[in-house]
């Protein structure tokens, strides 16, 4: 990639359909049931195991012993726990978040601790949800010295990708280094009443972590369908919402005391 982003930059080929995992998934029972063992022998996978989930989980057993608490046992042990129990529920956990699953891509990824399942917030993402790919909103974006310097290169030179903004704040931002409160015009991927832990993919685009959809109260989720209405219920969690967002014009720049 052209410019930099803070954190780890995640795969795209982390994601897929649910189409296609499920192909993965029946492979890998397949494979079981003519005797593979999935977690393999020594801790390995054998190389027919591999070849088929390679190019779903790649990325984790890369990442593997990279981070404290992930290790290739982990990935093995999360893969079979996949295939034998965790993908045959997730249509009924996930899929009523969305107006159509099957045009989406999910991945799951390593954070803080645990594999978790992400939804790749694309252009099929943002249409599906807001009917078009051109939302735009004024926002605002916590950043340092160096950030603001790396997004106006990066809008100088044409570079798009996406970061994470907000509009309501309850709380004072967790990164002590980010000081300057810029005010943006952004073109809004998707919005979400609360933070949703997403993640930086190659590409510019982000994911956002399914497992933070929920919201407190049962009147409304996370996900805000309706951008006009989003920031209505955007402090129950005291803390801030979330729109990821391509920048398109930076507004202002204001450094906090």
């Amino acid at each position: 990639m052209e410019h930099e982003v803070r954190g780890y930059i995640r795969p795209i080929s982390a994601f897929h359909t649910l189409i296609e995992w499920r192909q993965m998934v029946h492979a890998v029972l397949d494979l079981q049931r003519q005797g593979y063992d999935v977690r393999g022998e020594k801790g390995e996978p054998s190389p027919l195991v591999m070849q088929v989930i390679e190019p779903f989980v790649g990325h984790l057993y890369s990442e593997a012993d990279q981070y404290e608490l992930l290790t290739t046992k982990g990935v093995n042990d999360f893969v079979e726990d996949l295939c034998n129990h965790r993908f045959w529920s997730f249509e009924r956990d996930f899929g009523g978040y969305f107006p159509d699953s099957g045009l989406l891509r999910f991945g799951w990824l390593y954070s803080r601790g645990d594999i978790e399942p992400y939804v790749l917030l694309d252009d099929a993402f943002t249409e599906s949800v807001y009917g078009s790919i051109w939302n735009l909103k004024e926002l605002y974006h916590w950043t340092s010295e160096s950030g603001l310097k790396n997004l106006q290169r990066a809008l100088d030179r044409g570079v798009e990708f996406d970061i994470s903004c907000y509009t309501v704040q309850k709380s004072q931002f967790f990164r002590p280094e980010s000081r300057i409160r810029l005010t943006l015009l952004g073109n809004v991927r998707a919005a979400f009443r609360s933070d949703v832990k997403s993640l930086a993919i190659a590409g510019g685009r982000r994911a956002a972590n399914l497992l933070r959809f929920e919201y407190p109260g049962e009147d409304v989720g996370n996900l805000c369908y309706n951008l006009d209405t989003c920031d209505d219920d955007a402090s129950r969690t005291h803390l801030w919402n979330e729109y990821i967002a391509t920048p398109v014009r930076m507004l202002a720049a204001e450094e906090e005391e």
